[in-house]
């Protein structure tokens, strides 16, 4: 494993001193433990194949990256070979990865400031204009760090691309990319590449880069800097958790911790999943006092009534999650006032509401705007997740954490 990755490694250690506590462990315990340490290992045997295999072909496994496409891409390698593997990438790159392309507008100001050449690169990527997309993302990925560094751009000789503690910041990550991208094309080329030289693109030497290999492999690399920022970013307050985390506590807390978790997980496990019924079990639009059985939902009225109001303070800290968070609460005001001040709020409706778990749920809304261009409806689609504010896990009964909104689908705000 990696030697940057310390948290990992960390974990992997306190699975094997656990291990030696197995006599005072139960049968759960001990399954529990066996569980994660599979999971683990798994995550660690996919991840480092991963890179192995395929960064030398312009692809890096980075800290957001699910897990199943890793998985996915591994054994269709195993099965069929390189060829076979870049083709479950390229499926994902040109379909599935739509759903979160805001990811990258909300990683950090750098990213955020181009959310218009964003928006221009993937309408031309999604709908295969590979000629405008590709020379786009390398103009728009080169800016983003060199206002993120204040330095110096991605393609520069010295910008360094490590960060501590990440997969993106490993040796077979961001920075190999870095180092074959940048490579050298001083003969012009005709013949179809499948990697983004950004020398020879921007330069005019390879002259058949447009195809959705060179253009794919842009999203992927445009998604591993925008992690990449967002670990630099929590960098510090991450080494000082982890610090924290080398001093453990006396057996006899770790082992009560043990018997809490154990608890949660009981009272997890004996959850009720309630169906929710719009303009039955709750009206359609209302008051936060309407919606007193359901905190999640009163969270997403209560930033209703922030964005009506006008209150750009609070409705951006209701949707602290739609802002890259290195913001200070006063600059993410500031861009939040720039998204809704002529979006004026004039009703709502809920849609839909689905619990899918104790501590997460599902509400779409419809809301009517008026607009500088008119009268506008939007569909937003929020998940409602409790966040733990300690060190416990989070749930709702306990009162032990908030329900944080989530922007699962905002796109026609944008729109």
């Amino acid at each position: 494993m990696e030697d940057n990755l310390f948290s990992l490694n960390k974990l992997q250690n306190d699975i094997k001193a656990m291990k030696l506590l197995a006599p005072f462990l139960n049968s759960d315990q001990k399954k529990q433990l066996r569980v994660l340490e599979k999971q683990l290992d798994n995550m660690v045997i996919q991840t480092t194949a991963f890179n192995e295999r395929f960064s030398s072909y312009g692809w890096c496994a980075y800290d957001s990256m699910s897990l199943a496409l890793i998985e996915s891409t591994n054994d269709a390698f195993e099965k069929g070979g390189i060829e076979n593997a870049e083709q479950v990438l390229i499926n994902y790159y040109t379909n599935d990865v739509s759903k979160i392309v805001h990811w990258i507008k909300n990683s950090s100001d750098a990213f955020s400031v181009r959310n218009n050449l964003i928006e221009h690169f993937f309408e031309d990527h999604f709908t295969g204009r590979y000629y405008a997309s590709v020379p786009l993302a390398l103009i728009i990925i080169d800016g983003a760090v060199n206002d993120f560094t204040k330095s110096k751009g991605f393609f520069a000789e010295g910008t360094s691309v490590d960060a501590w503690d990440c997969l993106v910041g490993c040796s077979d990550g961001l920075s190999k990319l870095k180092e074959i991208f940048n490579q050298n094309r001083t003969k012009t080329n005709s013949e179809m590449i499948t990697l983004p030289y950004r020398n020879g693109i921007l330069h005019g030497r390879d002259l058949n880069y447009a195809n959705k290999y060179v253009s794919c492999k842009c999203v992927a690399l445009m998604f591993a800097v925008a992690d990449w920022m967002k670990m630099k970013n929590s960098e510090q307050t991450r080494k000082e958790k982890y610090e924290k985390s080398l001093n453990p506590p006396p057996m006899r807390e770790s082992l009560a911790g043990i018997e809490e978790n154990k608890l949660i997980r009981e009272e997890i496990s004996s959850w009720k999943k309630k169906t929710v019924i719009v303009g039955k079990d709750i009206p359609v639009s209302g008051t936060v006092e309407d919606y007193i059985g359901y905190p999640y939902i009163v969270k997403a009225v209560e930033m209703l009534d922030a964005w009506k109001s006008r209150n750009y303070g609070d409705l951006s800290t209701y949707l602290q999650k739609m802002f890259p968070s290195d913001l200070s609460p006063r600059k993410r005001a500031g861009k939040c006032r720039k998204i809704f001040e002529n979006k004026i709020l004039d009703c709502f409706e809920i849609l839909e509401v689905e619990e899918r778990a104790c501590a997460l749920s599902k509400v779409v809304i419809r809301v009517s705007l008026t607009t500088d261009n008119g009268p506008k409806e939007a569909t937003l689609t929020f998940g409602c997740v409790y966040e733990s504010n300690g060190d416990h896990v989070g749930v709702p009964w306990r009162n032990n954490g908030n329900w944080i909104l989530m922007p699962w689908d905002v796109r026609d705000l944008y729109q």
